[in-house]
């Protein structure tokens, strides 16, 4: 979905085999326009008919050959591992096939894509597309038919290559975390855009890798101060210590955040009780469609929106037979609204108690704050030193 609205074309994916048998997700996926692809130790007695899968990749050509687009996860399964996993050559034998089906006029080009997200788990998260360089299949025409098998290979490595530049890597969950936590921490100024933090993300763990190699016990103690860096953090309460550092909240700011909170409470309130079991309904249907954790979030968006329509219309045709039928649509409107409050809370909640946090501890705990911005700094001064000695260390 990300990937659509930032690019602006309906892009059409391959999905395993499997989400398109259970008929809330085959709706899902074919509301997409997504094509199924087998997987034999998953498509059961006809495991090994090549069949199936030779009309799907059929889909793609001819959607490609429409001037369509097609969105695939070149490992063969969309995951949230740290690193890349092995690459499948179907996405290198689509686009060369394709091409070469119509002379190489079509100008079949593969565009690398990485998903950077400031909160994955948080609702209305800010999320960046990284966009990396094309590649453009029509030169590596003659290289084909002359041997489809190297070609194809040469292909997926060169993908491979492109993706590494674009999606940021790293050796476990946690290091990836502590990178991007990192680069958040010693930016310039606390700096929010996305795309300067992604990068420098990119430049510390591309840092980590080589310096440890050098000095591993520097790199260790610069990741134990991380880490304690962050229990204290935690134990504080404090998400962004650069807030910490930066002007004093103005007591209007402060006021507002607490005015929203006070404003939604009510519609919040109204919003639960009108959708909480349709809302939970959805989640709970959405885990038994499917355990795959980045498709889950696609299902109980789906799921949700449909249980919260048919709950709404429910509760708006009550409304009609007990005030009358003009009390209908507003009913259905309310349960929109409130809705949409009632999800928005949590997250007003916790910008008002951030807020208040802050206040709190720049007012009674001054000395507190000064030391965990003196930490902050020097945080920063090591990651620093650290970057220029990696970038001076041969390769």
């Amino acid at each position: 979905m990300v990937l659509r609205v930032a690019t602006g074309f309906d892009a059409r994916f391959l999905a395993k085999s499997t989400l398109f048998r259970n008929p809330i997700s085959r709706l899902v996926m074919e509301a997409f326009g997504s094509i199924p692809i087998y997987r034999a130790h998953e498509s059961g007695a006809r495991g090994g008919d090549a069949s199936r899968n030779d009309a799907s990749l059929a889909r793609c050509r001819a959607e490609l050959a429409a001037g369509g687009a097609m969105a695939l996860f070149p490992e063969g399964v969309s995951h949230s591992d740290p690193q890349l996993r092995p690459l499948k050559t179907g996405a290198a034998r689509i686009a060369l096939s394709t091409e070469a089906e119509h002379g190489g006029r079509l100008g079949v080009t593969l565009v690398p894509v990485g998903l950077y997200y400031e909160r994955k788990a948080l609702f209305r998260s800010s999320v960046l597309l990284v966009v990396g360089e094309p590649i453009d299949v029509a030169p590596l025409l003659a290289d084909y038919r002359r041997d489809e098998r190297q070609t194809v290979e040469a292909l997926t490595e060169t993908i491979d290559a492109r993706l590494d530049e674009v999606v940021l890597q790293a050796e476990s969950r946690d290091l990836l975390a502590g990178i991007a936590r990192v680069a958040r921490w010693t930016s310039d100024e606390g700096s929010h855009d996305l795309a300067a933090q992604h990068q420098r993300a990119r430049d510390l763990a591309d840092a980590y890798a080589r310096l440890r190699a050098r000095d591993p016990a520097r790199v260790e103690s610069i990741a134990a101060e991380v880490r304690a860096y962050t229990r204290v953090l935690r134990q504080m309460g404090v998400r962004d210590p650069w807030a910490l550092e930066l002007a004093p909240l103005r007591p209007g700011a402060l006021a507002a955040a607490f005015a929203k909170l006070i404003v939604a409470a009510p519609l919040a309130a109204i919003g639960a009780v009108m959708g909480w079991i349709p809302y939970r309904l959805a989640g709970e249907v959405a885990k038994r469609i499917t355990r795959d954790e980045d498709v889950l979030g696609t299902a109980k968006l789906f799921a949700g929106v449909a249980f919260l329509a048919a709950a709404w219309g429910l509760e708006a045709t009550a409304a009609g037979f007990a005030w009358g039928a003009g009390w209908a649509a507003p009913t259905f409107l309310i349960g929109v609204a409130t809705g949409y409050v009632a999800l928005r809370f949590e997250e007003l909640r916790r910008e008002a108690a951030e807020a208040w946090r802050l206040v709190v501890l720049r007012a009674f705990h001054h000395q507190t704050t000064q030391r965990l911005a003196e930490r902050r700094r020097a945080l920063a001064d090591a990651v620093a030193s650290g970057l220029r000695d990696a970038d001076a260390a041969p390769m």
